[in-house]
Parts: C-alpha cells; sequence; structure tokens
C-alpha cells in the first residue's frame, strides 16, 4: 500500500484561478443541512474509535438477500426513463446558466425510476466538450447530486484546458419538492446497500448503453454522509459494488454515521477478514476549519487503514487549509480529478 499525507492546500489544487467559486445559494443550502448534520455527530458523547456495535438504529440492517440482486433494469423501471435537456424547473437552473449559459445544452438530465428502493432520481450528465462516440470514457459518479450540479460548469474547463483527461460526469439527485436531508439519509446511511445496487446494477449499465462509458477508471465521489457511502461502498468492492470503482474522493466523512448495528470501522473489519487486497486509489480530505473531534475520528480510521498493509491500495489524505466542512468539497474535487485524470505529474 502507498501512502500519502499532505497537510497543506499545495496539493494539486487545479488551476484555482480559472475556476469560478460555485453558486453562493447552492452552497448556503447545502451548509445550513452539513452543518446541523456535523453537529449532531460532534454532539454525541462517543468519539469514533467509542463506538459500539451494541447501538440501534430503527433502520433495517442490509441482507444477503439484498446483496444477491442480478444488474439490469427491470421492465418498469426501464419504462419509467425519461431523458431531455437540464430542466430549467430545477432549483438552481438560473445559478447554473449564469456559471456558464451553455450548460443549459450540454447538462442532460435523467429520471429514473428503482423498484428496490420504490422512488425515482434525477441524474445530471454533462459528456466531455469533445466528446466522440468512437471513444470511451471513465466515469466520475457523484453523490448528493442537487448540490452538485454547479460542478458540472466548474470542472468542465479542466477538460477544455487540457488540464485532465475527457471524462463524463454525473451526478446523482432528487426531483425538486424532495427533503433533501432526509432522503440523502436513507440512502447514504439507511439503506445504502439499495443505493449502491440502483448505481452498480441500474445507472452504469443503462449510461454505458447510451454513452460511450469505459469500465476502467470509474471514481465515486461523496462528502459527508456521501464520504460514509464511500466507504461503505470501498468495502463492498467484491460484493455489492462489482469492483465497479478504481477511484474514491471521500470527503469529511460522517465517521459517527451507522448503518443498523454497523459503523465503517465494521464494515472495513469484515473487508479484512475476507480479503487482504484492496485495488482502490483513494483521496481523503478535511477542511483546516472543521471541528477537531470530527476530524480526529476522520484521521484515526485513516491511519488504522494504512497500517492494514492492503495489496493494491493507495491513499492520499490532505488537510485543506481554509476550508470549513461546508466549504471543501469544491477544492477537493477539482484536486481528486486531478490526481486520477491529471495530464501532468502534479499530486500523482
Amino acid at each position: 500500500m502507498k501512502r500519502k499525507k499532505v497537510l497543506l492546500c499545495g496539493l494539486a489544487i487545479i488551476v484555482y484561478g480559472i475556476l469560478v467559486c460555485g453558486c453562493e445559494s447552492t452552497v448556503s443550502t447545502e451548509s445550513a443541512t452539513q452543518t446541523e448534520e456535523v453537529a449532531q455527530q460532534i454532539g454525541q458523547e462517543k468519539t469514533a474509535e467509542q463506538m459500539s456495535t451494541e447501538e440501534v438504529t430503527t433502520e433495517e440492517v442490509p441482507t444477503e438477500e439484498n446483496e444477491a440482486r442480478q444488474p439490469g433494469l427491470l421492465p418498469e423501471e426501464r419504462e419509467s426513463i425519461h431523458m431531455g435537456k437540464l430542466s430549467s424547473e430545477h432549483i438552481y437552473y438560473e445559478e447554473v446558466v449564469h456559471l456558464d449559459p451553455a450548460c443549459a445544452d450540454y447538462i442532460q438530465e435523467l429520471s429514473i425510476y428503482d423498484k428496490e428502493i420504490d422512488d425515482t432520481f434525477v441524474v445530471h450528465i454533462s459528456l466531455p466538450p469533445t466528446y466522440d462516440e468512437t471513444k470511451e470514457y471513465p466515469l466520475i459518479v457523484m453523490t448528493d447530486g442537487v448540490w452538485r450540479l454547479s460542478d458540472h460548469p466548474e470542472l468542465r474547463p479542466l477538460m477544455k484546458n487540457g488540464v485532465i483527461d475527457d471524462v463524463i460526469l454525473i451526478s446523482i439527485g432528487y426531483p425538486n419538492d424532495y427533503d433533501y436531508r432526509t432522503i440523502r439519509e436513507r440512502d447514504l446511511v439507511n439503506h445504502p446497500n439499495d443505493f449502491l445496487h440502483f448505481i452498480v446494477d441500474n445507472l452504469i449499465p443503462y449510461l454505458s448503453e447510451i454513452y460511450s462509458v469505459s469500465d476502467k477508471n470509474t471514481t465515486l465521489t461523496g462528502h459527508s454522509y456521501g464520504g460514509y457511502f464511500a466507504y461503505y461502498t470501498l468495502f463492498h468492492s467484491d460484493t455489492i459494488a462489482r469492483n465497479t470503482f478504481e477511484n474514491y474522493y471521500i470527503g469529511s466523512p460522517s465517521m459517527q454515521a451507522h448503518t443498523g448495528k454497523m459503523y465503517i470501522r465494521n464494515y472495513e473489519q469484515e473487508y479484512y477478514e475476507r480479503c487482504k487486497e484492496l485495488n482502490a486509489n483513494i483521496y481523503i480530505t478535511v477542511g483546516g476549519e472543521e471541528d477537531s473531534g470530527f476530524v480526529s475520528g476522520i484521521e484515526s480510521f485513516e491511519k488504522s487503514l494504512e497500517e492494514r498493509n492492503y495489496d493494491g491500495l493507495n491513499i492520499i489524505y490532505e488537510v485543506i487549509e481554509g476550508y470549513s466542512h461546508d466549504t471543501v468539497f469544491k477544492p477537493s474535487i477539482r484536486n481528486a480529478l486531478g490526481i486520477f485524470y491529471g495530464k501532468s505529474d502534479v499530486g500523482r
């Protein structure tokens, strides 16, 4: 296993000056949700090291039966699909169009129903500026898609300016009228197995039908609860995830979150007991202005992961100074793309 720890934000903050800082109201809405989320976690008396599997939530624990699903869309799921341009009704439409008016044309909007979850997802897709059907492109799959819409126009210049290889950006969100805080907790924490099945067995296979998608060098990104989900996916890479993802950006993961009786440490222990190889590239970040107690749990787990010495696992951990829990995603996702897809040796 290779590991690199960076304490300053000098690691691959790619062409920071060429990109705008994001949508203010998008960030403020996300901040309100995630600040409350972190406050709840910090308010707990136990640290990540003290967490016990004796604690139980009222949520159903994933079962082996759930893990036995087969990939592919059911007839009713396929019939539910609607694809078109970015809807002008999206709550952040005006903001992203202000960032780049052309995104109204290049961001595609997919509505798709999942029977197992019994809900509809709204997925946004942006192809590379010079998309060529005769070539294949890796996918960047971003959770918390409602708040990731602005990342499509903000990350596009990295491809246009030749900083990174061409990729297809995917962000998975929900219809406008959803309670995002409640619904993301369902998918990212309470029932991550169902959400992972949706991504791996339904969404990616469908996107591979309609676009030139490479099955190599795929990236999953997640922040806060999404970081918890990214770790969950990593430690199910040999089961539910079907080794779909090679790269993981894990931002300020909520180590105090748990699915039923299971914390991330428990999932990692189970993985370690069945496999000593973990072929993945992981980029983990926290903001320099985040709560020290919250960060200590993240760093403790990262160190324990390093000590496992998994074959094939590469870890980069970075504290990005000057950023909080609510703002650290923006510089981190640029860094992550530079690390995983950069055309130079910066950050590698």
